[in-house]
């Protein structure tokens, strides 16, 4: 759920990175925020437990347009991969306006994928939020292993009925994060319109 601050004349969105532990998800976030130049970006917060942790930043985009005259500032933010850290993930799910699900290409996460992709639903429906209403952008990362599974494999198991729009990435290299966040966000933007 974006939040508006009128004296700024900005709407503020929310953009989590889902997915299994180890996928990529922090690493598209640091790929992002060393190449937003500083003064269109907030800090970088990372959240750290002894055995979890979360960052997030926000950043106000320059090519993104406008919303009903209104600046439009992302904030993202990454969830502990690790499904014992529900609580967590439910928590920094609360006001999600679009999600980027990061997938590992690794054959021996496929059913990690699975497992985080059913944990996202459920606690999307337990927010009171359909699947179908909230913008979300399918990664496929890790492209570059040698034993990477085929992306019709993996969106066959995540993304059965092709629904979602889907980019292959490889998250340490930089290859497909711009790709996939300029994706979600523009989604992110439309729905916003057609709820104004």
């Amino acid at each position: 759920m974006s939040t508006i601050n009128f004296a700024a004349r900005e709407i503020n969105c929310k953009i989590v990175y889902y997915g299994p532990g180890m996928s990529g998800k922090t690493t598209n976030l640091k790929h992002v925020f060393s190449k937003v130049p500083g003064h269109l970006r907030g800090e970088m917060v990372s959240l750290a437990t002894e055995d979890e942790r979360t960052l997030f930043f926000d950043f106000l985009p320059l090519d993104l347009g406008t919303v009903q005259g209104f600046k439009t500032r992302f904030h993202l933010y990454t969830v502990p991969g690790q499904v014992f850290y529900n609580a967590s993930r439910k928590l920094i799910l609360r006001g999600v306006d679009g999600i980027v699900f990061v997938a590992d290409s690794a054959p021996n996460r496929l059913r990690a994928n699975a497992e985080s992709m059913r944990n996202l639903r459920e606690n999307l429906a337990e927010h009171g939020i359909d699947v179908k209403e909230v913008p979300i952008v399918l990664q496929i990362n890790k492209r570059d292993l040698p034993d990477a599974l085929p992306t019709s494999m993996i969106r066959s198991v995540i993304d059965p009925q092709g629904e979602l729009q889907l980019f292959e990435a490889m998250s340490d290299k930089g290859v497909g994060v711009f790709e996939t966040l300029k994706t979600v966000s523009r989604l992110v933007l439309e729905r916003l319109s057609q709820n104004k």
